[in-house]
């Protein structure tokens, strides 16, 4: 089982296993959105889980990258029969949810913890959570027509 990724749908359903995917790669940059691609020769049966938005839970050998997005945009189908996928990290799906209008949030009384709180009580589906929060600030925050990313990475800026 070495390489071998693994597509779940929407809902987090495994749906296979793609053992035939090959130029699997993915570029892991420190506190950036992480992105991934691989290549599925065009005739796999199994292509047909490559659905835009679902999800692929990439190994490098025995050891888990990460979890990715199939990209609806970045989907390349070549004249050697094969098929190209782009992906981008889950936390991705935070992009998904805009704060709009004002808000502001944070100082005396206020710490990281409700902050972040704040921001993924904002989302549409609750895909994340938060765990534990390691430091506790007492800055204030604004954001105007935000998505969550945008403001979850501007959190430890302060």
């Amino acid at each position: 089982m070495d390489n071998i990724i693994r597509v779940y749908d929407r809902n987090m359903k495994k749906l296979a296993y793609l053992q035939n995917a090959y130029n699997i790669g993915y570029d892991l940059t420190l506190n950036e959105l992480w992105y991934a691609s691989f290549t599925m020769p065009a005739d796999d049966p199994k292509n047909q889980y490559c659905q835009p938005f679902n999800f692929v839970e990439i190994y490098d050998g025995k050891k888990r990258v990460e979890l990715f997005r199939i990209m609806p945009s970045e989907l390349t189908r070549n004249t050697r029969g094969e098929i190209a996928y782009q992906c981008e990290h889950v936390l991705a799906t935070l992009l998904d949810d805009v704060m709009f209008k004002y808000h502001q949030i944070g100082n005396i009384g206020v710490g990281t913890t409700t902050v972040l709180r704040y921001i993924l009580d904002r989302q549409t589906d609750a895909r994340w959570q938060l765990g534990v929060c390691e430091f506790d600030r007492r800055f204030e925050y604004k954001w105007e027509n935000e998505n969550l990313l945008a403001a979850l990475f501007s959190v430890p800026q302060p």
